[in-house]
């Protein structure tokens, strides 16, 4: 299986979404050569593209333009397989989304997945890192509606976002968006995001037993290590650059310790491949100026602040030698 991945038990939570609203899945799953009881294998996994594209076209099919949110709305602790329930079985919020955010890529590939504190603010951030992948709205919107979901779930009723960021732009009324997360939110922000006061990190769950939590930490990690081993050194450092925000200062030193190697054993495997660091560095950017331009209205002034660089002219030539096309030309050609 060629590209970045995510385990079944996401598309499990799907299909049975699309039980409870009355549309049968199975025609849907045959056409992309799913059977239904395959969706039982925990350890089984699927193209992502796959996954995104199944999504997008039942939100189609179903007549549901916002079936992403209402599937993340009922979202429990199975709905993610053990990930779900070491969430639950973390001994505070803090613990809790540190847990998931070290581990979603034991299910899911390609993902950026960060979970920060700041002035008194705590940020989820979700985002796919593949700029390559399409269909990506009915993902993002179940994502951070599940998020959402779990951390009411831990909490409680009181729980209040403080905002709601989405890369996509905006699709019909936006008071389903609202209602649902009980606060503002925007679109064509430059990653999917929920943000909350910090004082609710330090409240405890209680509905799985924390002792559990090593136990399913340590199922995770095994996961973890046997997706480096089966993708190999070079793809999992494209894996970690990806995951990176562009505005995030990361070095080759950085990802060489945080993959428990050496520098010279990153750079010797860099160059069997016929990679450059750099070129790994401008080929993140260009990527994710080109998805930008595809599926957000944003001008290229912005996009060119928003992958790194410091002015537009610069921007604009270095797209231009990358994709053979300037920004504006190659927007225009994809809305074609």
């Amino acid at each position: 299986m060629t590209g970045p991945t995510i385990s079944v038990v996401v598309m499990r939570h799907i299909a049975h979404c699309l039980d409870l609203a009355g549309y049968p899945p199975e025609p849907l799953l045959a056409e992309f050569g799913i059977l239904r009881e395959s969706l039982d294998n925990t350890r089984a996994i699927m193209p992502l593209a796959d996954y995104l594209a199944f999504f997008e076209a039942a939100a189609q099919r179903a007549g549901n333009p916002f079936l992403g949110l209402q599937a993340g709305r009922l979202g429990g602790a199975d709905s993610l397989g053990a990930l779900g329930f070491l969430f639950f079985s973390a001994p505070t919020l803090c613990a809790a989304l540190t847990g998931f955010d070290t581990y979603l890529g034991a299910i899911q590939e390609a993902v950026r997945n960060r979970f920060t504190v700041a002035a008194g603010i705590a940020t989820f951030e979700y985002a796919l890192t593949d700029q390559a992948l399409q269909n990506r709205r009915q993902d993002a919107e179940f994502s951070l509606a599940l998020m959402h979901t779990l951390c009411r779930s831990f909490v409680g009723p009181e729980f209040e976002l403080v905002e709601v960021r989405f890369e996509h732009s905006r699709q019909g009324n936006p008071r389903l968006h609202r209602d649902l997360f009980r606060c503002e939110v925007y679109f064509d922000q430059e990653t999917n995001s929920f943000s909350f006061e910090e004082s609710f990190l330090s409240r405890p769950g209680g509905a799985i037993d924390p002792g559990l939590f090593p136990i399913i930490e340590e199922h995770l990690k095994r996961s973890a290590g046997e997706a480096l081993r089966r993708h190999g050194l070079v793809r999992e450092v494209r894996r970690l650059l990806e995951r990176s925000a562009l505005d995030e200062a990361i070095t080759l030193e950085s990802l060489a310790k945080s993959l428990g190697v050496s520098v010279a054993t990153l750079n010797r495997a860099l160059r069997t491949d016929g990679l450059r660091w750099r070129d790994l560095v401008h080929e993140r950017r260009m990527r994710a100026a080109a998805r930008l331009l595809r599926q957000s209205q944003r001008d290229i002034a912005e996009i060119a602040l928003a992958v790194g660089f410091a002015e537009s002219a610069s921007f604009v030539r270095s797209f231009a030698r990358h994709y053979g096309k300037t920004p504006k030309r190659y927007r225009d050609v994809s809305a074609d």
